[in-house]
């Protein structure tokens, strides 16, 4: 009874309190977003990033990584890379949020871009009792080309 009834009290605690239907739901749409598995269509016309900010009741989470230069940088913006729904963890890459001249800067600053990193971390999604989806459109969009002027 101990051991089976601490499964049972751990299933209910993740239903009850984490984002793991939420999440599989927005894997399901990223999934969509990314027109991948058609088979007429070759064309990489979508998105393949929903971007998202995580919370808990007191704070947002943010996390340190690190870019290809070897520079760190915070964030609070990630990609949804898997999910296991039975153990309610999710693997998550970190999203670097860029100004419009492509420099690191905090998501309540001016963010014009979340630039993809090769960084990743598991959670435990019943830590966390919101979500904030962003804008797909946001995700390695082009810094813009400044020409100067003569």
């Amino acid at each position: 009874m101990g051991t089976e009834g601490g499964k049972d009290m751990e299933k209910g605690r993740c239903e009850e309190h984490c984002l793991c239907n939420e999440m599989a739901e927005l894997f399901e749409e990223q999934q969509r977003l990314s027109f991948e598995g058609f088979r007429f269509v070759c064309d990489k016309i979508g998105f393949d990033t929903i971007p998202f900010v995580l919370s808990n009741d007191k704070c947002t989470f943010e996390v340190f990584g690190r870019t290809k230069s070897g520079l760190f940088f915070t964030t609070q913006v990630f990609r949804l890379e898997s999910l296991d729904t039975r153990h309610c963890c999710a693997k998550l890459s970190l999203l670097l949020p860029v100004d419009i001249d492509g420099f690191p800067v905090d998501l309540c600053d001016e963010v014009f871009s979340l630039m993809k990193t090769n960084n990743c971390i598991i959670v435990d999604l019943s830590c966390f009792c919101s979500f904030q989806p962003l804008s797909p459109k946001l995700v390695n969009r082009e810094l813009p080309i400044v020409e100067p002027k003569c």
